[in-house]
């Protein structure tokens, strides 16, 4: 069934073993001159270790007022060769092939990033960045042209296999490609073709000063998604000029260049295909292709040539050698949560791109699971994702680990957070732990509450307490009516509330996500809280989906209000110095947050074998613990 995506394709000249592609993502892993660091080399190159057939660097800026970020990677000038060097010798050194992907922000110009000027096609700021901008006058546009093919000659001096002109993403070719922003009236402005010209004119520029052999690819948003842009027809269109001009390939993004898991797996196959029915060279597709049978299907069906893997990529560099030999439980999935890839800034040590399920993303060549001198016994209490995360590295290491869960099946609380729609995918970080933990012969006891009789029982060397977290229930008059319940127990189901009136209590990300399931029931749904904005702890981008999602169901916000008492029938609660009472609701859902369950830990305090993570250590997202639990594994 996979043997296709292992099959070699040529992009021009170039065969590529297999049609697994890295495309190009920020690592944050170059430094304020501008040139990529020892971890870049170390991050891409454990991807072209583990099968990768094609790589594409992060964007490469081409001209010091294109800069889109104060630490963005660039190829402006002939100073950046020797580190572009250092990266085509790993890349190629570990079996892989790499293109540079050539850039320019122009009105996406970074805060902070230069001194110089954004230039644009017209003058028009990006609502998201509103600075001024320089139009680039039809005189002006030659020098743009060309500073593109200097850097398509510097990527070819510098090893590169070839090159990716990036014309997407609201960048400045695409702001060229763009009707929505595009409002010239010369030769680069208003039709279709007239729109495409600059990029057709990189195109021969760069063949003609690094040779026909040498690959050029165009990446394009294909369907901007917003009014007035370009539509999917249009792209296509631009697509079939692209490969007139002497385009070598052409990759098919979205306009929204990082999607969350409110947009399916797959969401952009249909606009690749309408561009692979139009043109006759390879087409990249992109756009939550997370699975590897969803990727031999889009081959198969012949909806693209290459598929490119972008966080995904991040989440498990070994995915294509794990799809080709066989080892698909094994695969790390990306479930589009943005907690970790798209922050580059957390509460770890160090700086650039990670993955909230996979901490060793990021951490090539710092992070390394190495034999123990000593195999001991360790026991770990709890299942959820920390404590499997923790079990499994060290059963990899060589102990001797046993783990134990309270429940009849593994992932604790994070299980539960699988149940809100589009949110599925996190039942598979589960699952590909458990299959490392059998892998590397972790015995783990369900339906067995630990205790110091049972760990005392075992006479383990170490104890890891992942016990988890338990609901907090804050002394309210009326809290324990039988009209009232807990947010966990709703997503578990054990409570079931169909078409009813129901007050959420917590707008945290569980209060909300709880309003979310309650409203596809055909509840109708109000959420109140303290807090002025509903899940203010939630990543940018799923927290603007999920409140999109809380507006179309018509759920209530009542922020900014105390609750006061419960009753039978609602609520008594102050907002501003007033008294409200909320009546007619036949239901009261508590979802106030989680406190540490460390009632284990009480047991253990002064013991130096118990060592506490994730939850039981303090309430927070998954994140944190899966990486306290790695951490822990490694020096153990």
């Amino acid at each position: 069934m996979y043997e296709e995506l292992f099959s070699p394709m040529k992009i021009g000249a170039l065969e590529l073993k297999n049609r697994l592609v890295m495309p190009a993502m920020n690592s944050h892993y170059a430094d304020a001159e501008h040139h990529f660091t020892e971890q870049a080399l170390n991050y891409y190159g454990e991807r072209a270790l583990g099968g990768f057939g094609l790589l594409i660097t992060e964007f490469l800026c081409v001209s010091e007022e294109g800069l889109a970020y104060p630490m963005q990677a660039a190829i402006y000038d002939d100073c950046f060769i020797p580190s572009l060097s250092r990266l085509t010798e790993r890349i190629h050194k570990n079996g892989g092939r790499i293109f540079a992907q050539l850039h320019h922000a122009g009105r996406m110009q970074g805060k902070g990033s230069t001194s110089r000027m954004a230039v644009g096609p017209s003058s028009i700021p990006d609502p998201s960045n509103m600075i001024p901008v320089h139009e680039l006058t039809t005189d002006e546009i030659p020098a743009v042209i060309q500073r593109f093919v200097d850097a398509a000659v510097r990527a070819q001096r510098s090893g590169f296999d070839g090159v990716e002109i990036h014309g997407a993403h609201g960048y400045l070719l695409a702001q060229f490609l763009s009707a929505g922003v595009n409002k010239r009236t010369d030769c680069y402005g208003g039709s279709i073709s007239n729109r495409a010209r600059i990029v057709c004119e990189i195109i021969r520029g760069i063949k003609e000063a690094c040779g026909s052999a040498f690959p050029v690819c165009v990446r394009t948003s294909g369907d901007e998604g917003y009014k007035g842009g370009n539509s999917i027809e249009a792209a296509a269109a631009q697509c079939l000029l692209f490969e007139q001009a002497g385009a070598d390939a052409v990759h098919v993004s979205h306009g929204t260049a990082i999607h969350s898991y409110f947009s399916q797996s797959g969401f952009n196959l249909k606009n690749v295909r309408r561009v692979k029915e139009i043109v006759s060279i390879p087409v990249i597709g992109v756009g939550r292709l997370n699975d590897p049978a969803l990727l031999a299907s889009a081959v198969r069906a012949g909806d693209l040539d290459f598929a490119a893997l972008g966080r995904e990529s991040v989440c498990d560099p070994h995915l294509p050698e794990k799809v080709q030999e066989g080892r698909l439980d094994e695969i790390l999935t990306c479930t589009g949560c943005m907690q970790r890839c798209l922050y580059p800034s957390s509460f770890e040590e160090g700086f650039g791109i990670s993955c909230m399920i996979n901490p060793f993303s990021g951490k090539e060549g710092v992070w390394e699971i190495r034999k123990a001198e000593r195999s001991k016994r360790i026991a770990v209490a709890g299942a959820g994702p920390a404590g499997l995360q923790a079990a499994w590295i060290l059963g990899k290491r060589g102990h001797d680990v046993t783990v134990y869960e309270k429940e009849a099946a593994a992932g604790g609380q994070y299980r539960i957070a699988a149940v809100p729609p589009m949110k599925q995918d996190l039942s598979k970080t589960i699952a590909a732990y458990l299959a490392f933990c059998r892998k590397y012969q972790v015995k783990i006891h369900y339906n067995v509450k630990a205790d110091r009789a049972i760990l005392e029982q075992g006479n383990f060397d170490e104890i890891i307490l992942a016990c988890g977290a338990l609901p907090v229930i804050p002394r309210i008059d009326g809290i324990s009516g039988e009209n009232v319940c807990l947010a966990n127990d709703v997503l578990r189901f054990q409570v079931q509330i169909q078409n009813q009136r129901v007050i959420v209590l917590g707008a945290g990300l569980v209060g909300v996500e709880t309003a979310e399931v309650l409203a596809g029931f055909g509840n109708e749904v109000t959420v109140v809280d303290m807090l002025e904005q509903p899940a203010p702890l939630a990543p940018a981008r799923p927290r603007e989906n999920l409140l999109s999602h809380m507006r179309e169901l018509g759920v209530t916000f009542i922020m900014g209000s105390r609750v006061t008492r419960i009753h039978a029938d609602g609520i008594s609660c102050e907002k501003n110095g007033e008294q409200l009472r909320l009546e007619g609701f036949d239901r009261v859902v508590l979802a106030f947050g989680s406190r540490p369950n460390r009632e284990l830990w009480e047991a253990y305090r002064d013991d130096p074998r118990v060592h506490v993570i994730g939850d039981a250590h303090e309430a927070a997202d998954a994140k944190k613990g899966i990486y306290e639990a790695t951490k822990l594994a490694l020096r153990l």
